[in-house]
């Protein structure tokens, strides 16, 4: 059994793969779009944080950093006095304090008040909301000094960052990627400061960036960019539809086209104009098919020829047997004529018809080996009868050279057997019997008995349908008399016209 395949649309599969690939391009496009502006936000404020601090840097005495560094212990005593509730004004009197523990404590206290006073207005001025801090490297990490965060301690110490080290190592202002902790989202910028005569800078001040507003911005962004990207991949699925369609309904005409070149369907035409390969491949196709539709007219046109001069092959072989047997040709063709309306009426194919017909002619072709005399003969002897008998093998050893004749050698062969077995030249039985020779069969038996011949008086019209009908089942193959008999008057009319049938 043939395996039917599922057929899938090829205009399904060049949308899916336009549109996956629109929709690719489209994400792809989109992501490299929010990393682009994620990152220029984030440069632009690692730029702007790195700025404040180097600039802080810069009005930063190392010198005051290191006396504030070594009184850090005196300092932390007073800051935490100045920030308990009870003594809250003494953080506003602290210039006023003489009475230190230690000389340089004042001065310390001093240059705490200057850079607290100038990390603020920097903050003011910059509009950092963050805090802004100051710490000097120690072995344990870094040491807090100064921060405009009151609730930061001064002298804690705290881990030393990546971003630290190399600020201190390359002695340049260093920043932070993005992070987050519990109070959103911040990125942070470092710049070293030299304390005294060190070598190297031992001091760095950090400056903390909020960028939760800026992060919120760039959300909004990101929505923008989706729209857009959603926006423009629809506007070009529909264009790109318009074009997949023209192209699948293309290949479409393509496919119906080669479907009627399957289907042996010459005549239509194909018409798609296109200046593209699919234009190319259907101006081929329409050479392909007039060019095959132009042999075909001619091999047609051969085999009419070719059957034309097989015909006449056939008829000069039936006019040797007239010359010797008059009757013969008036019997081929009215046995030839029975024999296509039982054909028509059983609903053979036009072939087969065909071969009917060359088969009518040629059914007595060998009556050329029977002897002139036994024609003219009203009584046959046994060895006459079985002389005459003969015709039929010897008309198909008479086509044996004849290849286009072979397809004819069952009706000259076996016309002559009988449906029950007991005719000749092998004695076949029912269907056994080659069909289109079980139709001449009848035919012949018809005009034999209809004609007058030198042995054999005829028999009126009636009689020979009434003996038809008898032998049906017996001599004759039943459904080929039941279809014989349909055309009683088409019969009797085509009798008459040759014999006056009484």
């Amino acid at each position: 059994m043939k395996r039917i395949l599922k057929r899938r649309s090829i205009k399904i599969e060049i949308l899916g793969i336009v549109f996956l690939s629109l929709f690719l391009i489209t994400a792809i496009l989109g992501y490299f779009s929010f990393q682009f502006s994620k990152n220029r936000l984030v440069s632009m404020l690692a730029d702007k944080s790195m700025a404040i601090a180097a600039t802080v840097a810069d009005f930063v005495n190392g010198d005051d950093l290191l006396m504030i560094k070594n009184n850090i212990e005196g300092l932390k005593e007073r800051r935490q006095a100045a920030l308990a509730p009870a003594v809250s004004p003494a953080y506003e009197k602290m210039t006023e304090m003489q009475n230190a523990p230690s000389e340089t404590l004042i001065p310390a206290m001093k240059m705490y008040l200057k850079y607290m006073n100038l990390l603020s207005e920097v903050k003011k001025v910059t509009n950092i909301e963050s805090p802004i801090n100051i710490y000097t490297k120690d072995r344990k990490g870094l040491v807090l000094l100064l921060s405009t965060e009151k609730a930061l301690s001064i002298g804690a110490v705290y881990q030393m960052r990546p971003e630290t080290e190399r600020a201190l190592r390359d002695n340049a202002p260093q920043a932070s990627g993005i992070y987050k902790d519990k109070d959103g989202v911040w990125i942070s910028a470092f710049a070293p400061i030299t304390l005294g005569l060190a070598q190297a800078p031992e001091a760095i001040i950090e400056v903390d960036n909020k960028i939760d507003l800026y992060f919120g911005m760039l959300r909004k962004e990101l929505a923008t960019i989706i729209f857009i990207c959603l926006a423009g991949l629809a506007v070009i699925s529909a264009i790109g539809y318009q074009f997949v369609d023209k192209l699948a309904g293309a290949i479409k005409k393509l496919d119906v086209m080669a479907g009627n070149i399957e289907m042996e369907n010459y005549n239509v035409k194909i018409e798609i104009k296109s200046g593209d390969e699919i234009g190319h491949l259907a101006e081929t196709f329409e050479k392909l098919r007039l060019s095959i539709r132009n042999k075909i007219d001619e091999l047609r046109l051969s085999l009419v020829q070719e059957k034309k001069a097989h015909l006449e092959s056939i008829i000069a072989l039936t006019n040797a047997i007239e010359v010797r047997d008059p009757y013969t040709r008036q019997h081929l063709y009215r046995v030839e004529r029975y024999a296509i309306l039982i054909a028509k009426t059983m609903k053979l194919p036009r072939n087969q018809i065909e071969l009917l017909r060359y088969g009518c002619y040629l059914h007595d072709i060998g009556k050329l080996y029977v002897d002139d005399s036994i024609f003219k003969k009203s009584n046959l002897s046994e060895i006459e009868i079985d002389t005459f008998k003969q015709h039929a093998q010897n008309g198909a050893k008479i086509i044996e050279g004849i290849p286009f004749l072979q397809k004819m050698k069952d009706v000259i062969l076996y016309h002559q057997e009988k449906y029950d077995g007991t005719g000749y030249p092998e004695g076949l039985k029912g269907n056994a019997i080659p069909f289109l020779a079980r139709i001449v069969c009848v035919a012949d038996s018809f005009d034999a008995m209809t004609t007058d011949r030198p042995y054999k008086p005829k028999v009126s019209f009636k009689e020979a349908i009434a003996i038809i009908e008898k032998a049906s089942g017996t001599q004759f193959d039943p459904e080929v008399v039941k279809a014989f008999l349909k055309h009683k008057n088409t019969l009797e009319n085509i009798a008459k016209k040759h014999f006056k049938i009484t």
